[in-house]
């Protein structure tokens, strides 16, 4: 039996609830809240995966969108970004 699910918190509740493995993002998995969880890195397995951030030129980025982005790639700062989208 296979199940799938989008939401990484659904996926573990399955694991939890012992309806087999989970495959998970590395930053879905947190040690301290999912204690009753085992990780095994298997990222040997899969190939790399790259995100992308699409930002239209000259547009009005808010706070909380530059530290979505800032989180997201550390080394794109506010800085960054706005000269990118200037130009």
């Amino acid at each position: 039996m296979v199940f799938t699910a989008i939401d990484s918190d659904v996926i573990k509740t399955y694991v939890e609830l012992g309806l087999g493995i989970g495959l998970l993002a590395k930053m879905a998995f947190d040690p301290v809240r999912d204690s009753g969880l085992r990780a095994i890195d298997v990222g040997h397995l899969f190939e790399p995966n790259t995100t992308r951030i699409g930002l239209r030129r000259g547009a009005y980025l808010r706070s909380y969108m530059y530290a979505f982005i800032t989180l997201f790639a550390p080394h794109l700062t506010r800085e960054v970004i706005h000269e990118a989208l200037a130009g």
